[in-house]
Order: structure tokens, then sequence, then C-alpha cells
């Protein structure tokens, strides 16, 4: 499982340094698109072997799950509304919310890679 942390940890840090400057954003955001896709993978093969983890861990990946099917239902219902009347709610539902999921998943990692 320490192959699936460094490749998120791979994957998130090739996300972020393009944000952290500021004339690469435009490719912070197509990362962030491969960063998604990476993370949900890795999500799925660590689901598999959930039941090998302690309950701290199983805790976060319940709490990891509930928040990317609440960002992508609320991303849904959004986009199909057509409510989006604010450029922050847009940014922070498409941009910032998912990145601190992101992060947060590369935390779980770091935990499963620990134990």
């Amino acid at each position: 499982m320490k192959t699936l942390h460094y490749i998120n940890s791979f994957f998130y840090l090739i996300t972020i340094i393009p944000y952290l400057t500021i004339h690469y954003t435009m490719i912070g955001m197509y990362a962030q698109f491969v960063l998604g896709i990476a993370q949900i993978l890795i999500a799925i093969i660590i689901l598999f072997y959930i039941k090998g983890y302690n309950k701290n861990i199983r805790k976060h990946m319940s709490y990891y799950c509930s928040f990317v099917l609440i960002i992508m239902f609320t991303f849904l219902v959004l986009s199909k509304t057509n409510s989006i009347d604010s450029q922050a709610v847009l940014i922070a539902c498409v941009f910032i919310i998912p990145m601190l999921i992101a992060s947060y998943f590369v935390y779980i990692t770091y935990l499963i890679q620990k134990q």
C-alpha cells in the first residue's frame, strides 16, 4: 500500500505545484481532473482491502466516500439547475472543495501506508 500512497502523492504534487504558480493555473486545473480520476481508482482499490484496516482508517474512508458523493451530487444539481449565480460558488464547488477532499485523501493514504 506504500505504492498507492506514493502514486497519490505524486499526482497531488503534480496538481498543487501549478496552482502555486500563478502563470500555470490552467495546467493545475487539467491536472486536478487527472488527480480526481486517480484518487477514485485508488479509493476503489483501497475499498477492496478495507477489512484489513483498523477502525480509524475505515472511519476516514467512509468520510472520504461521503465527501466525494456529496460534492459530486452538489455539482450535478448545480449544473443541471443553472443556479450558479456567483463565481465564488462555482470556484468553490469545482476547485477549492475538491482539492480539500484530495488533501484529506492524501492523509488517508499516509495513514494506510504507516499502518
